[in-house]
């Protein structure tokens, strides 16, 4: 043990560079995996405490089952009140307004969830009873008086800092009623329900916040905080569920961070690709693993013949390298969590763009870092353990013939076996599709991982056709040199594969990256030129009823003016289930002005299916949700309206990505007579021919900007900032495979430098034979360059393969139909840049080779 722990030792300090080395793969996997965790987890965590937070110490919620904002009345508190094993009913008023100076944004602004307009939301409480649910920290003056009609009210501190308000002056903000002053009782810290909103939060009471919204009587929530014997999540449940039943169907009993159930689906679905590349970059770094300490086996061959000799058996040479290795791991995992907390902040800046939210701060969970941690010494072990046993396989004999020569083992001639097999059925499992309900695709993961082993395991028995293939360019391009440095990649095809393999995966996840960003891009950009058609878009923080509809359309140089209007609703699916889905609300004669519908499938005349829904009681459904629920046109749909349960029947199916696809839309007529709203959210607006959109843009803002609080852009702008939503979106897929061509690129290096130290000798036949110090170098990068072409190359393949794949897949689970788009430049590119690595990576080994003194070479050992 003792002559073990001085071997290792003595390795690791004479190999400083190979340590290194084979412990930057393990670093990247731990940290890829570590920090993808922790910023999940961080996103997750903020966007349903802000939903806790601003229930509290809430068990459960109750809220009107239909959209209509205006609430419910004071009777269903008094119900709730007299309900066995309720301790607390707490009730409040929660509206949206602006302050009475503020103008409106200049600007739209986007996130991951859609459109935001601003403002300022308030909830009028009751100070008494909130105290129940809520804790407000007061940083300054003191929280609302218990009087119920006060006008006063209390703001978040760095909202108030923001627009210059302090404690004890007045603030003026819109209302139903008018502009009214308010006195600032207090400022609170931007904590528990501080958070909402971002921050732009105040509460005034109860009282106040009925008369001047016109909500007498009426609450939009109203908090329960049951008996602590009820607390335990199955009586939770039956309670809730006694509850529900009690109320019935006009209400919904609900748990606090269910508010946030939209956007923890559409984030989850998100990060089902990060939850793949991050473990796809533990991979790769397995391959780097494997290589090192395959290189290692082979430049230590005599060494281990040695200790053969002096009695060592070969279970103690195969754990003396499996030791080495987890003391690699061991300190690649301590260094990879340091660096995964390091790349956790920078991806968690991204992710707050994405979200367009303060993300809470950072929290590091023991549970991801021992799972890090765990995985990167498993694989360690894994991808040191055939190195090992090759290891434990050399005899003395053997070890003192020949120096660094290894043959050609099973995997090498008949791993196209196993390969095929592999492709094959991981090809027929992603393609049929049998974890759909997997909703962080970890099994589809796996099954990704098992196509690209059978892909690697192909490459040794491909090896020499690609050199065949490849030899007339190598030649072109590097001279007699290129020709024999294309042939040294048949003499270690196990350490070609490794190269090639590494390559071959960081090249296939930056072209699935790219492929599904475009694919995403040309249907949303499809979708979106409809979604905001007509030239300008018109919103706004405040309800926008119908004059300012009149406004829009008396405006000079305007030529037409199309309402919108989304709000939630829940409809019975096909599977006999309610879910919320949006509701898109459209006037049917001006939107056909403005702009048009996309129909996905049995297109139908435009002007036909416009009819049939002005008619009423017709609706378009998505084709997400026709494609998740197989509807189709003239089929019945279930929704819970203001009137009960009422069927529309199916009028067409449109393309729509709004709130993950799951929307229906209807007129505005129905939307008025079955939800009972009447105020839109946008307004697409269409100016005539020949006049400038930033000139009538202009006009309206003069005209009725101020006044109704109205943001104007053009379409042009909408559509630049979506799209650059999208690149930040996807940013973090690109950072991750760009990991993986780091990984491919010091593969390279490993495998070059031992190339180069094998062939010490033979390099220094060639230089006493006439070859110049160039000629070596041009040898060794033609080498660098072939590898680089067939990682490229079937990196090309496979990622084109898995790119199709993975949409069908998202068809099947979410219902995305996306058109299939090949951004052929960008393909290309990735082919480039894997040979653009090869060069560079090889310019290390090969300015060692070409320092390669003739004599010292010959009588190298």
């Amino acid at each position: 043990m003792k002559l073990a722990r001085l071997l290792t030792l003595r390795w690791l300090r004479n190999r400083p560079l190979r340590m290194l080395l084979s412990m930057f793969g393990i670093v990247l996997g731990v940290a890829t995996i570590l920090a993808i965790g922790i910023t999940n987890r961080t996103a997750m965590l903020s966007v349903t405490q802000v939903f806790e937070n601003t229930s509290g110490k809430a068990n459960l919620i109750v809220t009107s089952a239909d959209t209509d904002a205006r609430g419910f009345d004071d009777r269903v508190l008094r119900r709730l009140e007299s309900f066995p094993g309720i301790v607390s009913a707490v009730p409040s008023v929660q509206v949206q307004t602006i302050l009475a100076e503020d103008m409106a944004p200049e600007q739209v602004g986007l996130s991951f969830f859609g459109t935001d307009a601003g403002g300022l939301s308030l909830f009028g409480i009751d100070p008494a009873r909130d105290q129940d649910v809520r804790n407000y920290t007061i940083l300054e003056g003191v929280f609302l008086s218990p009087d119920m009609d006060a006008e006063e009210i209390v703001l978040v501190k760095s909202y108030a800092e923001d627009n210059n308000l302090s404690t004890g002056s007045s603030v003026a903000i819109n209302t139903e009623a008018g502009i009214v002053n308010l006195r600032i009782a207090g400022l609170i810290a931007k904590e528990g329900p501080g958070q909402l909103n971002n921050g732009a939060f105040g509460v005034i009471p109860l009282g106040t916040a009925q008369k001047l919204f016109y909500r007498e009587d009426q609450f939009n929530q109203i908090d329960l905080v049951v008996a602590p014997e009820l607390t335990d999540i199955n009586q939770l449940e039956a309670l809730r569920t006694s509850l529900q039943s009690f109320l019935g169907d006009e209400y919904s009993v609900l748990y606090p961070a269910s508010q946030g159930r939209r956007m923890t689906q559409m984030l989850g679905s998100y990060q089902i690709g990060l939850n793949f590349l991050s473990g796809m970059a533990l991979f790769v770094g397995a391959f780097l693993i494997f290589n090192a300490f395959s290189m290692t086996v082979v430049e230590r061959t005599r060494e281990f013949g040695m200790l053969r000799t002096v009695g060592m058996s070969r279970g103690q040479v195969t754990r003396q390298v499996l030791t080495e290795a987890a003391i690699l791991g061991l300190l690649g995992c301590l260094l990879g969590v340091g660096f995964g907390i390091f790349l956790a902040r920078g991806l968690s800046r991204i992710m707050e763009i994405v979200l367009a939210m303060e993300l809470t701060r950072i929290a590091i969970p023991m549970d991801i870092v021992v799972t890090s941690v765990t995985v990167g010494l498993v694989v360690s072990l894994l991808a040191a353990f055939y190195p090992a046993w090759q290891a434990g396989r050399i005899s003395p004999l053997e070890a003192m013939r020949i120096r660094a020569q290894s043959s050609q083992g099973f995997l090498v001639r008949f791993g196209w076996i196993p390969g095929s097999l592999l492709l094959l059925v991981s090809t027929i499992i992603l393609i049929m599709n049998p974890f759909s309900y997997d909703v962080q695709f970890r099994m589809g993961s796996m099954v990704v991982v098992g196509l690209f082993l059978g892909g690697t395991l192909l490459i040794p028995s491909s090896v020499s056709l690609w050199e065949v293939l490849f030899r007339p360019a190598m030649r072109l391009i590097y001279g007699s040199s290129g020709r024999l440095g294309s042939s040294n990649v048949q003499r270690s095809k196990v350490r070609t594969t490794l190269t090639v393999a590494a390559l071959m995966i960081g090249v296939a996840m930056i072209i699935v990256v790219w492929v599904m960003t475009d694919s995403f891009k040309g249907d949303l950009d499809q979708w979106l030129k409809g979604y905001i058609g007509g030239d300008l878009f018109v919103t706004s923080s405040l309800p926008m009823g119908r004059d300012v509809w009149k406004k829009l359309e008396s405006t000079p140089g305007v030529e037409a003016v199309a309402p919108v209007r989304y709000f939630e609703v829940d409809w019975i699916n096909p599977s006999a289930g309610e879910e919320r889905i949006s509701f898109m609300a459209f006037d049917p004669a001006s939107h056909n002005q403005v702009t048009s519908f996309i129909f996905s499938q049995d297109k139908p005349d435009p002007g036909s299916a416009l009819q049939a829904i002005a008619s009423g009681d017709q609706v378009f459904i998505s084709s997400v949700i026709s494609e998740k629920y197989g509807l189709k046109p003239g089929d019945q749909i279930t929704v819970l309206t203001k009137m009960g349960e009422h069927q529309f029947e199916i009028a067409g199916v449109v393309v729509d990505y709004y709130n993950q696809g799951l929307v229906i839309s209807g007129s505005w007529m129905d939307m008025e007579r079955y939800f009972r709203q009447q105020d839109a959210n946008v307004f697409l607006v269409k100016i005539e021919p020949g006049l400038d959109r930033g000139a009538i843009r202009d006009r309206i803002d003069k005209l009725y900007g101020k006044r109704d609080n109205l943001i104007i852009e053009t379409n042009q702008e909408i559509l630049g900032k979506v799209s650059t939503l999208m690149q930040q979106s996807f940013r973090m897929f690109d950072v991750l495979a760009l990991i993986a061509m780091m990984v491919g690129f010091f593969g390279i290096i490993n495998t070059l430098t031992m190339n180069v130290i094998e062939r010490t000798q033979e390099i220094g036949m060639l230089r006493g034979v006439g070859m110049t110090r160039g000629q070596v170098v041009r040898m060794i990068l033609a080498e660098a360059a072939l590898m680089g072409i067939i990682g490229g190359v079937l990196g090309l393949v496979f990622g084109v393969i898995l790119s199709r794949i993975f949409l069908l897949a998202m068809t099947a689970m979410s219902g995305y139909s996306l058109e299939f788009i090949l951004p052929l430049q960008r393909i290309l590119l990735a082919v480039v840049m894997a040979f653009v690595i090869s060069q560079v990576a090889a310019s290390l080994p090969a300015a060692r080779a070409a320092r390669t003194r003739i004599l010292e070479a010959i009588h190298y050992e």
